[in-house]
């Protein structure tokens, strides 16, 4: 099974996300089933990971947030587009909750990351598409933005790949807590 860990967006800001769309040569937009917030990618494991997984998952204790979605911008930055996303402001709780996911998974044997955690909502993926295309886009959109997005949950979800772009199934939703 090929799993990643994320926060689920809202309908409202995903309707904001997918208004930004417009037809640009190369770039194939996100449907809003894809459109979450990936706070690591776990990649292919067996059935008996998945269950470890789910445990240490259940182990995190975390307090709910919110966040802001500032800017849009693309990856890998200085080359030839490849990913298009909408930016997340920087924010100490939402570092904090992927360093204990990280944690509980590294724990399981499962590698970190090498490189530095950027998160960010991919918007759009592109090929063969102009760079000059998707700067003007981002330059266009440059001071998008949603505040106060409430975060109370996050999600261990099973991706399968499809020609069309990839299917997303929540396997188990792990509830924050709230700072009542």
């Amino acid at each position: 099974m090929r799993l990643f860990i994320a926060i689920p967006l809202p309908k409202g800001v995903k309707q904001q996300l997918l208004d930004l769309q417009q037809p640009i040569e190369g770039i194939r937009w996100q449907s809003q089933e894809q459109m979450h917030l990936t706070l690591k990618f776990v990649g292919e494991v067996d059935k008996t990971t998945v269950s470890e997984l789910r445990e240490e998952l259940d182990n995190i204790v975390h307090s709910d947030f919110s966040m802001t979605i500032s800017g849009i911008g693309y990856f890998p930055e200085g080359k030839q587009p490849k990913v298009v996303w909408a930016g997340i402001k920087e924010n100490a709780n939402l570092q904090e909750l992927h360093k204990k996911v990280e944690n509980r998974c590294e724990k399981m044997g499962i590698a970190p990351e090498n490189r530095p955690y950027k998160p960010h909502v991919t918007i759009g993926r592109t090929k063969n598409a102009y760079k000059r295309s998707v700067t003007s886009f981002i330059n266009q959109h440059k001071k998008f933005g949603i505040q106060n997005i409430q975060v109370n949950e996050f999600v261990l979800f099973e991706s399968e790949l499809h020609p069309d772009g990839a299917r997303h199934h929540p396997l188990q939703t792990y509830l924050l807590n709230s700072g009542e």
